[in-house]
């Protein structure tokens, strides 16, 4: 198999090929097939970091969460 400059393939302990390491600076003819099977869609982190918590809602779900500890503040 000829050697593409660019593209690294890594192989399993068999010697199979499980891995393909493009490096897009050397090897640019692989973007658009890249973007043609969307592995540059954002779409999944936009769609986790819209549901996520703001500071202030994660700052009062801790303190419900800490406030259910069974402990007593130590009297001195």
């Amino acid at each position: 198999m000829a050697r593409i400059p660019g593209i690294q393939i890594e192989r399993d302990s068999k010697g199979r090929p499980t891995f393909a390491r493009i490096n897009l600076k050397k090897c640019k003819e692989a973007t658009p097939f890249l973007e043609q099977l969307g592995a540059f869609s954002d779409d999944d982190f936009e769609k986790e970091w819209a549901t996520g918590l703001t500071l202030e809602e994660a700052k009062e779900e801790m303190h419900k969460w800490i406030a259910k500890w069974p402990w007593k503040p130590e009297q001195r």
